[in-house]
């Protein structure tokens, strides 16, 4: 812990305030905030149910559901479903949800409201019969005040309607349903306002940093009520270093902002290799009693995008190593499951990865709080579509998805945005706000217009980042004016805008550059192609060539749901090449791979498949091989990485290309123990051995300083023979919705890993817990992911398994026809 010795300035700003004299013994309800977790004991059915809103609507035969729940991801994936390939053939449609609670008759002198995170989509709910409102868009957070029509002696019944009927929606998997947290929100009638703490920093000295608090009060009496406002400041041990009070003031019937600042010495710095994080407690305090209370985390940090120097923070020069990710989590679908979730950053952060883009809408707010507690900066983005279609190939006025966002742009963008930016403006990892991704609203001065509209709502709100918009095709933007609008200029290689970085960086020499999505490598995991492909035989904007790693194909064809994990299938340009770019320009802030993970939808192969194969890491969590190129290149430990796996039987004396990945300065690769000789990495991002396939052991050696440092070992596997089950938790929280996933890995009798195994495995539970998911990451799996049994693809696959609410043991077993069995035991506590 730093110890820092804090001074602190209080002012506050009360517009209008009438200071006369008023009571407070009407404030009979003096408990502080709850905020309820109203996840658990919903109904849920699928179809159209025009009474269930009606209080006494029988739904007894409706299924007993937790949220955050997608049913799109239970199936049937059919063909045939209105999805189509871009929503991975998902079914759809319209579903209900209904909960009954009840509450205390203390309460009755409460504000009551509910709060959901996310909805896909077009969601409408009702309490008690009483109508409370439409959300159509599907990924932003939203709440209600259902204080008026609450029963504080009786049952209360929450009723939504989710009509995801209408596809495509978007240009990928979607999910259906109450697919985030809900929270119920009882406050004192004199409260802080929803979204109403907004906390920034300024550097006032050298080592004096500024935090201004501004709180946003609202009175829902009829008549004046006096208060004071605390803020007190808190270090990451829970140590209170600092406290602040105001003397009495009195507010009306409406909200009022009061703004107070307090001053740190040589604060502590929030960065991704030092998220150091602040507690600020916000506290409204009446007759000596503590009647509302927010807490916010408070990341210390300063950061500077440039035309020369890229990014900076905190005084460092950088470069942002991130990807783009969209919001579901493989086989959950869109369901969020924060333990899923922070498996998948952490994965990510042992790749290097600093930086996350969230493709390209709203994240979960459990999203941003493991960022700024993880360490990853953010790019927050709104949309993927505004209102126009692209000038070539489609109707106008169609948008990007037939039924969506575009339809609604007009009417609810600003609310949305609004919504968007007021909710997460406190995240010190967020350093770029996005408005857009691959508009083609981009492509006319109309939307230029458009842009400059959404870009003075993000700063009504916060002035204190940059705004952003991944585009594609950037001559037509350029033209248009388009990108020269924006604070930092984001370039999508896919549209070939990777090749314009030199040219557009001496034509707009003021122009701030990143990379917002590239460079669009395909890779299945172990999957192997020796001759370069590249989607599109003339695309725009040219191809960066990648030499084929053999005259003739080494493998043979491949499924052309496959691509090879060798870093020579893309769009364009390769994982290499478009590092290289980034790493090279000054001006480059950094780039967003797209993607860290494979995404469901959008495929470019059509039936059966159901995911795209664009990420660094598969639908499980299972890195590819490019995730070691990255690795190399974004970390420091010593590390080496070869390709491929060793199982060529049938090839033997065929030259295997075998690369090497390492952030060593050298390295030795050697078959059966003789040496293939030693390779100076150089400059080099990777590193070529033609090597005579014989069976047996693939040693690479890591050398830096003239020692071996690290080492990867391959060995020629046998036929399968045992299932080797490993989890990343052995104990886990009984609270519903805590996980553990179950690695399955298809070993030999030598306990070597066989990676073109692909055997049925079957599973068991038993105690406190149920399988929530099973996967493989085939791209063409017709597999369920629901259910106890799923084949191996290229030797894995996963189980997620969840906790109950009830504490004890949680045995986990698999079998397979003709392997050795497999056990492993969980605690839930």
């Amino acid at each position: 812990m730093v110890s820092n010795k804090i001074f602190f300035k209080i002012y506050l700003i009360i517009a209008g305030l009438i200071f006369v004299g008023c009571s407070n013994k009407d404030l009979k309800n003096d408990s502080s905030r709850q905020r309820i977790k109203f996840d658990f004991d919903w109904k849920f059915s699928k179809g159209d149910f025009p009474n269930a809103a009606n209080t006494e609507y029988d739904d007894a035969n409706w299924q007993d559901i937790d949220v955050p729940h997608d049913w799109s991801i239970a199936g049937p994936f059919l063909k045939e479903n209105a999805s189509g390939n871009v929503g991975a053939y998902a079914p759809n449609g319209i579903g209900w949800y209904r909960k009954k609670f009840t509450l205390n008759k203390s309460d009755a002198e409460s504000k009551i409201s509910i709060e959901f995170g996310g909805v896909y989509m077009n969601s409408e709910v009702w309490i008690n019969g009483n109508y409370l409102g439409k959300r159509p868009f599907g990924y932003i957070s939203f709440n209600y005040d259902l204080t008026p029509f609450l029963n504080f002696e009786g049952e209360n019944i929450l009723s939504v309607k989710v009509d995801n009927s209408k596809e495509p929606s978007a240009r990928w998997f979607t999910g259906s349903g109450i697919y985030r947290h809900v929270w119920l929100v009882k406050t004192n009638k004199i409260h802080i306002a929803r979204h109403g703490v907004y906390v920034t920093t300024r550097s006032v000295s050298k080592d004096i940093t500024a935090i201004d608090i501004k709180t946003t009060v609202e009175n829902d009496f009829n008549e004046a009520k006096s208060f004071t406002l605390i803020n007190e400041v808190y270090d990451s041990e829970n140590q209170l270093l600092s406290k602040l009070e105001s003397t009495a003031i009195t507010i009306e019937k409406e909200n009022k902002e009061l703004l107070q600042n307090i001053e740190l010495n040589n604060p502590e710095l929030w960065s991704p290799e030092n998220p150091y994080l602040y507690t600020l407690k916000t506290k409204i305090k009446v007759n000596n009693k503590i009647i509302d209370e927010i807490s916010t985390n408070v990341g210390i940090r300063d950061f500077v995008f440039s035309v020369e120097n890229g990014f900076t923070l905190n005084g460092e020069n950088m470069k942002l190593k991130g990807v783009n990710n969209h919001s579901d989590l493989g086989a959950l679908g869109a369901a969020m499951n924060d333990k899923v979730l922070e498996r998948r950053l952490k994965i990510l952060k042992d790749m290097g990865c600093n930086a996350i883009r969230t493709a390209h809408n709203p994240p979960s707010d459990v999203l941003l709080d493991l960022c700024d507690k993880m360490g990853f900066m953010v790019m927050d983005e709104a949309f993927d579509e505004w209102i126009e279609s692209w000038p070539f190939g489609r109707k106008k006025k169609e948008g990007k998805a037939k039924y969506g966002y575009h339809l609604y742009f007009d009417e609810w963008a600003e609310r949305d945005l609004t919504e968007l930016i007021k909710r997460d403006r406190n995240h010190p990892s967020i350093i770029l706000w996005s408005v857009g991704n691959e508009i083609p609203d981009a492509c006319f001065e109309i939307g230029t217009e458009r842009l400059k509209v959404l870009m003075d709502i993000v700063r009504k709100h916060d002035d204190t980042r940059p705004i952003t918009c991944g585009i594609t095709h950037m001559h037509l933007a350029n033209a248009s004016g388009f990108a020269s609008a924006l604070d930092v200029t984001g370039y999508n290689g896919g549209g070939g805008s990777a090749f314009m970085y030199e040219q557009d960086h001496e034509t707009y020499p003021e122009r701030k550059f990143v990379a917002t999505e590239v460079p669009h490598t395909f890779q299945t995991r172990g999957e192997y192609q020796s001759q370069s492909w590249y989607r599109g035989k003339n695309p725009l904007g040219g191809i960066m060539k990648v030499p084929d790693l053999a005259k003739e194909e080494v493998f043979g064809e491949i499924s052309k749901y496959y691509s090879s994990s060798y870093d020579n299938s893309m769009v364009r340009i390769s994982a290499r090449d478009s590092w290289r770019r980034t790493r090279d320009f000054s001006f480059m802030a950094g780039e967003f791979r797209w993607t860290g993970f494979d995404y469901l939808g959008e495929s470019m192969f059509r039936w059966p498949a159901r995911l795209w194969n664009f990420g660094i890491i598969d639908m499980c969590g299972f890195p590819k091989d490019t995730y070691y190129f990255y690795q190399s290149q974004w970390t420091e430990e010593p590390m080496v990485h070869i390709l491929p796996h060793w199982n060529w039987e049938g090839k033997e004396g065929v030259e295997i290309p075998v690369v090497a990945y390492s952030n060593c300065d050298s390295v030795e690769l050697f078959l059966n123990h003789t040496s293939l000789g030693k390779k100076e990495m150089g400059d080099q991002m990777d590193l070529v051995w033609n090597v005579p396939y014989e069976s047996g052991t693939l040693t690479a050696k890591g050398i830096k300083d003239g020692h071996v440092v690290c080492e990867k070992v391959i060995k020629t596997a046998k036929e399968p023979a045992k299932i080797e089950l490993l989890i990343d938790n052995e104990t886990i929280l009984a609270n519903g919705q805590e996980v553990v996933h179950v690695e399955v890995n298809i070993l030999d009798t030598d306990n070597n890993f066989v990676p073109k195994a692909s055997n049925q495995i079957v599973f068991k539970v038993e105690g406190e817990g149920t399988i929530l998911a099973v996967d493989n990451g085939d791209p063409k799996s017709e597999e369920s992911f629901v259910g106890n049994t799923r084949s191996t693809f290229n030797g894995k696959c996963i189980l997620i398994v969840k906790s109950t609410q009830k504490a004890g043991d949680i045995k986990i077993s698999a079998q397979s026809k003709g392997l050795k069995a497999a056990t492993v035991l969980v605690k839930s506590l």
